[in-house]
């Protein structure tokens, strides 16, 4: 059976590190030491590499004509239900087999894909709950800035500029977006390897970013210097047109390479719940 980890106050019995068999190298690994130990992670468990080979391949034949002869709503079902796996069902998988190297429990794959798939409800509850937040938290915040443009006389566009509006309205929407997304990152690890419901997986996702602020952002700085650099031009204009022919197969490895890293960073992210919230408990 795939373990369940949680914090202190949510187990039956004794919490600490020794029942739980979790070693003390776990809590005291740097970001780097995880990313590192997912690697690792995928060499010893290839169902993981052979799961996301699968839907890597899905994700490059939907991006071509290969499967035109479908009708476009049929392609459009495809697409989303590939999204979903690669973004949730994956990072779920993942963590399951994360939780059971880190407790010296080891998962089978019928038993991580036992719990992915069980927790799809309460992954989709936190979906819709994050949605919910993030269309409804801006418009909240944007409401005075409306009040105050009706008062003003005038166009207020007009008055400070379009730089200064779009910049204003800009972050309005865009920072409670983005720190929602920093606050509810460990949420689909909370759902899966904690067997939490969707609202206890927000709270124990906002504790732990709380109490892993600087990690965190470490991990979304080396995340973002990744993509970008996987992701830009591989055959810039000035080169000429002779490379113009390795462009669509530089888009693949690339993007390819990229969904390989994200499933990388989702054994680390899984990891540094597991540390998270024995560290939580801990002091507690």
């Amino acid at each position: 059976m795939a373990p369940t980890i949680k914090a202190r106050d949510d187990v039956d019995g004794c919490g600490c590190l020794e029942c739980r068999n979790i070693e003390t190298t776990t809590t005291n690994r740097t970001v780097l030491d995880a990313l590192a130990w997912s690697v690792r992670l995928f060499r010893s468990s290839p169902s993981i590499v052979a799961f996301t080979g699968v839907l890597i391949l899905a994700n490059r034949l939907l991006e071509t004509d290969s499967i035109n002869v479908l009708p476009l709503p049929v392609i459009d079902v495809f697409e989303a239900l590939t999204a979903f796996a690669f973004v949730f069902l994956i990072r779920a998988y993942v963590g399951t087999i994360v939780a059971g190297e880190l407790t010296g429990d080891p998962v089978t794959i019928r038993e991580g894909l036992h719990r992915s798939i069980a927790r799809i409800p309460a992954l989709v509850g936190v979906i819709l709950l994050l949605v919910f937040s993030s269309m409804v938290i801006p418009s909240l915040l944007s409401l005075p800035l409306l009040v105050l443009a009706g008062v003003i006389p005038g166009n207020p566009v007009e008055m400070v500029g379009f730089p200064v509006a779009a910049t204003v309205v800009g972050i309005v929407f865009a920072a409670p977006f983005l720190f929602l997304l920093f606050k509810f990152w460990f949420v689909p690890e909370a759902c899966v390897i904690g067997q939490y419901g969707p609202i206890k997986s927000l709270r124990v996702s906002w504790r732990i970013t709380t109490n892993y602020r600087g990690k965190f952002v470490l991990i979304v700085v080396i995340g973002i210097g990744s993509a970008i650099s996987l992701y830009l031009p591989t055959a810039p204009p000035e080169m000429g047109a002779s490379l113009a022919s390795l462009n669509p197969v530089s888009s693949i490895i690339s993007s390819s390479v990229g969904e390989l890293l994200s499933v990388v960073w989702a054994g680390a992210y899984a990891h540094i719940y597991v540390q998270g919230i024995v560290s939580w408990t801990q002091s507690s």
